[in-house]
């Protein structure tokens, strides 16, 4: 009995010397990009370390003892007051102008989610003593929890990341061989294409800098104070960066070991019940079904009036049945072979069996859970990096690609049916989905050994790259010298 309690007390003491308080951070007000973590969270808390975590899509899961979530969710609203829905879904402005409304409601959040009290007495309580900070690195803002509370930190993001965030971990960066994922280019660039990507790429140097920093720099000191770090050089403490990239889908590129692809569907489980209704619906279309969905931030109900019809005229005359994910009660003029509904659960309807072909803006959890059951894609991207996953979907051959903005009835009718008919799409994501059940370790389990051995060690200064620190004029220079020479 003695044996038994002395190896119970041995056990504890060891789990509880390894377990660490981290803080997490996900600041963009979108499912996709919280759904991807949402596992990390999970499994970190089961393994007894203390989580608190900053999201606008709590799990409010009363199982998980040592996970604590401060609601941010009010950030919806602000969103919803910038009309962002209508800025990603409707091309009435230019994309410049659609750009800076929408970084504009960015950069109201970010102050906001600060100034919430709850982050605030988080802040300013000195019980507070975390040991390592896990932070969204697509916007910039909460990364100075880092220094606020003097610990490392790991950068996440939930799709590749730009090249600005590459590069603040040492990545290589090259606007003709890595267009950054905002473009719709995929490999072997055309020359257009590389002079638009190069363009780009100095031009997004510049935003960065005297734009996006400049602005987000003022809100730090408003609230951590005046000698808060400038924004390059918080980042330039990155411990490690976790990316959900997968070198199966994505292009390969070289990465720095501080760098950790851990994509391939790390937010994949197992397909919940359909509600009754939509159960009923799908097994009784027994010619098959097609399911259309443009995601959480573009919105059906949104699109522009010329788009909407030509969706509705194809979807008419097609021998299927239509599954639609629509956002208002009603739309007018839907055929009798539609069926909409505002909510669904997505893994549970491409799982089914009389599923024909996918209709999505190629956005990458959706795109992943595609691959992962095989079923052949329409893609009508819009913004962001849908362009690009359009891209390598048209090149790996696992659907076709459509102009979202010069959409015809004729054009999709004929892809829809064409993926349906040519029994290569889904050779195609058969293959694929071999290549990505095939690891030796999954995303998540690579993301939680990580994350340990950056506690154990308190960081991962060691993996550091030196490239950090050249000024990225230097290295244009002595490339340029090396380039003379040989």
């Amino acid at each position: 009995m003695f044996k038994t309690y002395l190896c119970f007390v041995i056990i504890s003491s060891f789990s509880y010397s390894e377990c660490a308080r981290i803080l997490g951070a996900v600041f963009t007000p979108s499912y996709s990009h919280q759904v991807a973590f949402q596992p990390i969270w999970k499994e970190l808390s089961l393994r007894g370390h203390q989580l608190t975590v900053l999201t606008t899509n709590p799990l409010n899961d009363s199982s998980l003892k040592n996970l604590t979530e401060i609601d941010l969710s009010m950030s919806y609203d602000t969103m919803k007051a910038y009309k962002a829905d209508e800025i990603l879904s409707s091309n009435n402005d230019s994309v410049a102008v659609r750009i800076k409304k929408y970084m504009e409601a960015l950069h109201v959040i970010a102050d906001k989610q600060l100034a919430h009290p709850k982050v605030q007495d988080l802040l300013h309580n000195k019980r507070n003593d975390f040991d390592l900070l896990m932070v969204e690195a697509i916007y910039p803002t909460q990364m100075a929890f880092s220094w606020w509370f003097n610990i490392p930190f790991i950068g996440l993001i939930s799709l590749d990341a730009p090249s600005r965030i590459h590069a603040a971990v040492g990545n290589p960066v090259h606007p003709v061989l890595y267009p950054d994922y905002d473009l719709p280019f995929d490999k072997n660039l055309t020359f257009g294409e590389r002079v638009i990507s190069t363009l780009f790429h100095c031009a997004m140097l510049l935003y960065t800098k005297f734009r996006l920093h400049a602005r987000e720099e003022r809100t730090l000191r408003k609230y951590f104070g005046e000698d808060v770090p400038p924004i390059n050089e918080i980042q330039k403490n990155m411990s490690m960066l976790f990316i959900n990239a997968n070198p199966i889908f994505h292009n390969i590129r070289p990465l720095v070991p501080a760098t950790i692809q851990i994509g391939g569907g790390i937010h994949l489980h197992e397909p919940k019940p359909l509600p009754k209704d939509i159960q009923e619906y799908l097994d009784n279309s027994s010619d098959g079904f097609i399911y259309f969905s443009l995601g959480t931030n573009v919105k059906s109900a949104a699109l522009p009036p010329q788009i909407k019809d030509a969706i509705l005229q194809t979807f008419a005359e097609l021998p299927y049945n239509i599954l639609w994910k629509f956002e208002d009660e009603h739309i007018p003029n839907k055929p009798k072979n539609v069926k909409i509904v505002k909510w669904l659960p997505q893994t549970a309807v491409l799982a089914h069996k009389n599923i024909k072909a996918f209709i999505m803006q190629c956005g990458l959890q959706s795109m992943e859970e595609a691959i992962v059951y095989n079923v052949p894609m329409i893609g009508l991207p819009f913004y962001g990096d849908q362009g690009n996953n359009a891209k390598v979907l048209e090149s790996k051959g696992l659907g076709i690609r459509l102009n979202t903005e010069k959409l015809e009835k004729n054009t999709f009718s004929n892809a829809i049916l064409t993926v349906i008919s040519d029994t290569k799409y889904k050779d195609n994501l058969k293959e694929l989905a071999a290549l990505y059940s095939d690891h030796p370790m999954s995303g998540l389990e690579k993301a939680i050994w990580w994350t340990e051995y950056v506690i154990r060690h308190k960081g991962a200064k060691h993996l550091r790259s030196h490239i950090i620190d050249v000024p990225i004029s230097s290295f244009n220079c002595d490339n340029f010298r090396y380039n003379n020479h040989t």
